[in-house]
């Protein structure tokens, strides 16, 4: 074997190492932010919280700090070694999930989750971000498919390992159960010690000036807003059945905490598998053939699939609802996967870490900050907390279909995008849309 050749095997092997290494990253980043669910039920009881408050701790505590240092992240995430801000972010997820086992009011509770859900927010955020430079857009959408498969296995295993922790305890053993479900974190931060900062792909201005990046947001208005807002929509979808799915089937068929666990934890590991290789394998075969008008194209079918079985949690039987829990949860996995890499697509780097920062603060917000509340909201207004299934199936319905109108619209605002930069001749200045292939049609 030449040198040339050893030299490229190797190059391959050292990405691959650096790619396990953010898969562990963002694994264990959504495992910390649901390491709580299973254990919802045993929390409130034991500190004799309301419904709403257990939106605002599961929702509103984890997106909140998201969205309001999106900004800074993702200037941050931009200019800055991703590396050093990932380990940092790993240490106080730690920080919050050990702060969460021993809260004794809901106030420490809020400011467990704040901390956890800013961390996990920047970590989803540098990992992408990293993922972007370590492979080429057509094979990025087969690396967030793996990325995200591995962030369902890390919820899943949360479910499942809290549900067990839970299953012949008391409530009041929820803080005990908290703890071991944190200690996977640590040697996970450890880890992260050995990653390297990659060289950065796709770059217009190097560093540029805060009036350049506002200048770029602009060009970039319709395209973000249009593919964010459906991203959200979906989210909203995604963070309502998250939270109330096994209080729902809690409440509806008498199950106990480790049946309603590991219920979840198996409709998460299916379609954490079968939802992120759909949307990658997808997502790259629709970049090839079409470009992102032919994604969203299919991203809008697949919202409208997604509404049409988010009534799970009123199904009649517990085999019908876990069923269209797992289709509803696949299909909602496949549209994270290629949103987020349509997004780091159009994007270029100099403010792809901005985007990514604000959609993931968005989707925080909305996803689990409005949907779960919502849920409870709606469950109010139609009759109380025994009719939380209903309330939780018009959430996810709605969800699906304003998700496939914005994503249809989203197909207009790239072809009107690609149009007025091609038109303007700025092909050489602000080369992103036709270095990334996307003709006057918004096709590759």
């Amino acid at each position: 074997m030449s040198r040339e050749a050893i030299s490229v095997h190797a190059r391959w092997a050292a990405r691959d190492v650096q790619f396990a290494l953010l898969i562990v990253a963002a694994s264990v980043a959504l495992y910390s932010r649901t390491a709580i669910g299973p254990l919802q039920e045993a929390i409130r009881i034991a500190l004799t919280l309301s419904d709403n408050q257990m939106a605002i701790l599961q929702g509103s505590a984890l997106s909140l700090p998201t969205l309001v240092t999106a900004v800074p992240l993702g200037l941050a995430i931009d200019r800055y070694s991703r590396v050093r801000l990932l380990v940092v972010m790993a240490a106080l997820d730690i920080l919050g999930s050990v702060m969460t086992s021993f809260a004794d009011d809901f106030t420490i509770l809020v400011v467990g989750r704040c901390i956890v859900g800013f961390a996990v927010g920047a970590i989803c955020t540098v990992v992408f971000s990293l993922v972007a430079d370590l492979y080429i857009p057509s094979q990025r959408g087969r690396a967030g498919m793996v990325v995200v498969i591995g962030q369902f296995v890390g919820m899943s295993a949360a479910f499942g390992i809290g549900g067990f922790l839970l299953s012949t305890h008391a409530p009041e053993y929820w803080r005990v159960a908290m703890l071991w479900l944190s200690a996977p974190l640590i040697p996970a931060c450890l880890l992260m010690l050995i990653l390297n900062e990659p060289a950065r792909a796709e770059v217009i201005i190097e560093r540029p000036s805060i009036r350049q990046t506002c200048r770029q947001l602009w060009a970039y208005r319709g395209v973000i807003g249009t593919l964010a807002a459906g991203i959200v929509m979906v989210e909203v979808g995604v963070g309502a059945a998250l939270t109330w799915s096994a209080p729902a089937l809690l409440r509806k068929f008498a199950m106990s905490p480790a049946q309603v666990g590991s219920t979840v934890a198996m409709g998460l590991l299916i379609s954490g598998v079968l939802g992120p290789v759909v949307g990658g394998m997808v997502s790259d075969m629709c970049q090839r053939a079409g470009g992102p008008s032919a994604t969203l194209r299919v991203m809008a079918a697949l919202a409208l699939s997604a509404a049409s079985v988010g009534c799970f949690a009123i199904a009649s039987t517990v085999a019908l609802a876990s069923t269209l829990l797992i289709v509803f949860m696949t299909v909602v996995s496949a549209l994270a996967v290629m949103g987020t890499v349509i997004f780091t697509i159009l994007m270029p780097n100099e403010i792809r870490g901005l985007c990514l920062a604000l959609l993931f603060g968005m989707c925080l917000l909305f996803g689990l900050g409005l949907g779960p509340l919502a849920v409870s909201v709606v469950s109010g207004a139609i009759g109380g907390p025994e009719n939380i299934g209903r309330a939780l199936a018009i959430v996810c319905v709605m969800a699906g279909l304003l998700g496939a109108a914005l994503f249809a619209t989203g197909r207009q605002a790239v072809s009107a995008q690609s149009k007025r930069m091609l038109g303007a001749g700025s092909a050489g200045r602000n080369g992103d849309l036709v270095s990334r292939g996307v003709s006057v049609q918004g096709s590759v």
